[in-house]
């Protein structure tokens, strides 16, 4: 690990210890490949002490896809209550997220997106919260927001149900609610592509990872949230957020 690296993450691991946004980082310390910006976010996983429980990753067809761990102490149930003093963002995204039946170790051989299929034991509705350590958020260079761990908070898991053997995101529908007013409908309006292939390049991606997370693999258990219907939306203080996916299930929290 460079001294860049290290100083890079431990400025983010302070911001998230502090709650203090980073307005600057000094050119040399910047990063300037996903490389080193995934470097940075495991450094920060493990200066911060924690450990994964989650992954979140994204991205379109025809782009790189991107990733991040979320911490397992920062998974909640449906029904949390999230302190108001500890936000600043407020950002709150409606996701399908999917659950690990077995471990997914580092191999030579490429995951594919039907060995994912054949892995998930479980899909659950889940709430994002959206918080980032930076400033200028959104208003950032990609490679801040990656080592920022796209700006994750943590995760609401909600209804968790045997994956459908006909699973159509082009089709479903959508629905986010705050303070039980819609503040967001719609249909397919999944970006991501098939999550399935987005899965397999967080397994392939995952022998790439540093220190700590070096040779981890995904393990059963992990869930695997895989990108946003709603883009993002922002709530505030004493907000509840609900979504709803028709026929899959639901996830709650709420801003104290």
């Amino acid at each position: 690990m460079t001294d860049k690296i290290t100083r890079t993450a431990e400025r983010i691991a302070s911001a998230f210890e502090s709650r203090t946004p980073i307005d600057a980082i000094p050119d040399g310390d910047a990063p300037t490949t996903q490389k080193e910006a995934f470097a940075i976010q495991d450094s920060a996983f493990a200066l911060l002490g924690r450990t994964p429980g989650a992954w979140k990753v994204g991205g379109s067809p025809g782009t790189d896809p991107t990733a991040a761990p979320i911490a397992a102490a920062k998974l909640y149930p449906s029904g949390q209550v999230l302190a108001s003093a500890e936000h600043r963002n407020f950002g709150v995204e409606a996701e399908i997220a999917f659950r690990l039946g077995r471990d997914l170790p580092t191999r030579d051989a490429p995951y594919t997106p039907e060995e994912l299929r054949d892995a998930v034991s479980s899909l659950i509705v889940v709430i994002e919260v959206v918080e980032s350590r930076l400033q200028d958020w959104p208003e950032v260079d990609p490679l801040w927001a990656l080592m920022d761990f796209q700006a994750n908070d943590s995760l609401v898991q909600g209804t968790e149900i045997p994956v459908p053997p006909a699973l159509d995101f082009a089709s479903q529908p959508v629905r986010l609610l705050f303070d039980g007013a819609p503040a967001f409908e719609g249909t397919g309006t999944f970006k991501g592509g098939d999550p399935f292939t987005l899965m397999a390049w967080l397994a392939n991606h995952a022998q790439e990872r540093t220190g700590a997370m070096a040779g981890r693999g995904l393990k059963a258990g992990d869930v695997i949230t895989t990108g946003s219907w709603n883009g993002i939306s922002f709530a505030g203080p004493g907000v509840a957020a609900r979504v709803e996916f028709p026929g899959l299930g639901e996830a709650e929290m709420r801003f104290a």
